[in-house]
């Protein structure tokens, strides 16, 4: 009996040590499968994020594009007053109203603006020493580089972003000299939808776009499709004129949704103790069937014992 007991002991220790192993394994195997899952999320996730970075450069050389043909202009000693910068810049494609206004600002300070209408709080501003927008302007200046500055509070009362596109002249010594700034003015909301960013909303992510201020290097939100982000979140490097955007991105539900990881257990638990148990039974019936064979040879040799005992 104490050694039916023992085994049965030894058996229930084995079955446990079985259980224990198949369950860290079953769950070590989920965990590799659910972040196999979130490496494709992720990986679908920056393909998105690219994707929109693309858009957002397509639609800015189109304002970059727009700058050059003036630059063009200014360079090629055309005389350019009011009448017949309107003229020429009526006649720049702007089909969707993203542009806002186009401006000349010779030595920084706005003197031509298309259209005038609605625009006229802008005429006289110098660039370069208004404070808001004066970082932007210098650094187009200094770097000799179109740049995009922005958001802003327009003094129409509007949001928009300036595309400095800095103009310089070569003089008689064969220097360059600076003559001013051609200004796209964008008005930011349509632009915002111009660069398509309901899709990432459509396909369930949200978004964050943000860059770094120049000069103190804080945080600055430009767009994003929620307040508080996941700090899991993807981020993917937008190069834009003369400086750096970032796009945030992550599923809305997360990358991976917790009941995937309360399913992985279960299961893995599930399996250990189907497989404890199993074990157990067979075990068991191996360990009884080779105590009754035990038994049995047992019997057989008393008996044979006592057989030999009688014919003596």
């Amino acid at each position: 009996m104490e050694k039916g007991s023992t085994g049965s002991k030894q058996t229930k220790r084995y079955s446990w040590i079985i259980g224990l192993l198949i369950f860290i394994t079953a769950l070590l195997l989920g965990c590799i499968i659910v972040k196999n899952i979130e490496k494709e999320k992720k990986t679908a996730a920056a393909y998105t994020a690219q994707s929109t970075v693309k858009r957002i450069n397509a639609q800015l050389d189109q304002y970059v594009e727009l700058s050059e043909f003036l630059e063009n202009v200014i360079l090629a000693g055309y005389d350019l007053n009011q009448t017949t910068f309107s003229e020429l810049a009526e006649m720049l494609p702007n089909e969707a109203g993203v542009v806002k206004a186009f401006e000349l600002a010779p030595d920084g300070v706005i003197t031509d603006i298309f259209p005038k209408q609605g625009n006229e709080q802008a005429f006289g501003m110098n660039m370069l020493t208004e404070h808001e927008r004066s970082g932007d302007a210098k650094r187009a200046k200094e770097t000799g580089k179109y740049t995009l500055g922005g958001p802003y509070q327009l003094k129409q009362g509007e949001t928009g972003a300036l595309l400095f596109h800095p103009v310089y002249q070569n003089n008689i010594t064969g220097n360059d000299t600076f003559w001013g700034f051609v200004i796209i003015v964008i008005d930011w909301d349509k632009f915002i939808d111009e660069i398509g960013l309901d899709r990432l909303n459509e396909a369930s992510y949200c978004y964050e776009i943000w860059a770094k201020n120049s000069q103190t290097g804080e945080k600055i939100t430009l767009a994003q499709s929620q307040k508080d982000m996941p700090q899991n979140c993807l981020t993917v490097e937008c190069g834009i004129p003369n400086d750096t955007w970032y796009v945030n991105i992550a599923p809305t539900a997360g990358w991976i949704p917790t009941v995937w990881w309360v399913i992985a257990g279960i299961f893995s638990l599930i399996l250990s103790i189907m497989t404890a148990t199993i074990f157990y039974q067979l075990y068991s019936k191996k360990y009884r069937e080779k105590q009754y064979i035990d038994e049995l040879q047992k019997a057989t040799e008393q008996a044979r014992l006592a057989n030999e005992a009688k014919t003596k």
